[in-house]
């Protein structure tokens, strides 16, 4: 199989130490679909310096990025308990899809 996409990831940098990195990947079309998509993989905050802007930052930047490359849409999967993430998440300008997502363990 060939990989048709590209990685993409940012680094927080606050007197010469990391405090955030966010990861996605840009895809050129999954499920089916052949429109430009990518999927925010990870985002993190160094605790001490949570809620200063830092992931709305980073967020703001890799939008910036994916846009340049002409990315349509961003998607992530969220543990629906995970209420803090998602409040950020609703807060950077995601929203709910129309899609559910299934799994099936394999053992």
């Amino acid at each position: 199989m060939t990989e048709s996409g590209v990685r993409v990831s940012l680094a927080a940098r606050l007197d010469g130490a990391v405090v955030g990195f966010v990861m996605a990947r840009a895809d050129l079309g999954d499920f089916g679909r052949t429109d430009p998509t990518a999927v925010l993989d990870t985002i993190g905050v160094d605790r001490e310096y949570e809620h200063q802007g830092i992931g709305h930052a980073l967020l703001s930047q890799l939008f910036l990025n994916l846009a340049a490359l002409r990315i349509d849409r961003v998607e992530t999967v969220v543990a629906p308990r995970d209420l803090a993430l998602l409040g950020f998440l609703y807060d950077v300008g995601f929203e709910p899809s129309q899609r559910i997502a299934f799994v099936r363990a394999l053992k």
